[in-house]
């Protein structure tokens, strides 16, 4: 499964740099319009910035999955480089889908549009190639995303069923519990979507990032002071 998800990751990435990238270049212009309208027009920061707090506490609700397929690192003090290289990399990913939804930013269409990235590439250079890439990249990232959720549900129910089991069970095989479990979380997923992608964004994420808060922040927050970030013993 890690292997998996790291190959898909690996495709996704290289994928966005092929779309972005051209797209950028070519609206170049386009951009620097858009941040000589952003300096004239009254945008909150406070907003901004509260916005960007909820989009974090949101994706803490991914912590459980991202502990259920880590691998243990060798020494402690390789945490702190992979946070570094994935605090670089996630920001310069950041910074490159801005930039690419800058483009058309001003385009009278654009509030009218659900997946904002579909929307530049249909607009800007070689979308014949393009829009069909971006298409395959939401569909991969969409099934990379359920997978590692749905695998780390699977492994959590059946860990906690396992504890209550005296029965014994081969090491590699497939469980009729795991199955089960797969089968169960995979159909909440398709129910779940039936309520479309604005109303899983604007409403169930907010929900989410609100709730992670309470669960997930302040626990964590309250442990690092205490433990000293893990130095107290």
């Amino acid at each position: 499964m890690r292997k998996v998800a790291s190959v898909l990751s690996i495709c996704i990435i290289a994928g966005l740099l092929i779309v972005y990238v051209p797209n950028i270049i070519a609206g170049a212009g386009k951009i620097g319009d858009t941040v000589n309208t952003m300096k004239t027009a009254d945008l909150p920061f406070g907003k901004a910035l509260y916005a960007a707090f909820l989009y974090g506490t949101f994706q803490l609700a991914n912590v459980a999955v991202f502990v259920q397929h880590a691998k243990s690192f060798e020494e402690p003090q390789d945490a702190g480089k992979s946070m570094a290289v994935g605090a670089v990399l996630n920001a310069l990913l950041m910074i490159m889908v801005v930039l690419g939804i800058m483009t058309v930013y001003q385009n009278p269409e654009m509030i009218q549009q659900s997946v904002p990235t579909l929307f530049m590439v249909q607009q800007g250079v070689g979308s014949k190639f393009m829009t069909p890439l971006i298409s395959v990249l939401i569909i991969l990232g969409a099934v990379s995303t359920d997978v590692n959720m749905v695998a780390a549900m699977v492994k959590r129910i059946h860990a906690g069923l396992a504890e209550r089991s005296s029965r014994t069970e081969t090491a590699g095989k497939i469980s009729r519990t795991q199955i089960l479990a797969a089968l169960a979380c995979c159909i909440a997923d398709f129910l779940i979507a039936q309520f479309g992608l604005l109303t899983l964004i604007q409403k169930a994420y907010s929900i989410l990032a609100y709730l992670a808060i309470p669960v997930i922040l302040v626990p964590y927050v309250v442990h690092m002071a205490v433990m000293r970030f893990d130095t107290k013993k």
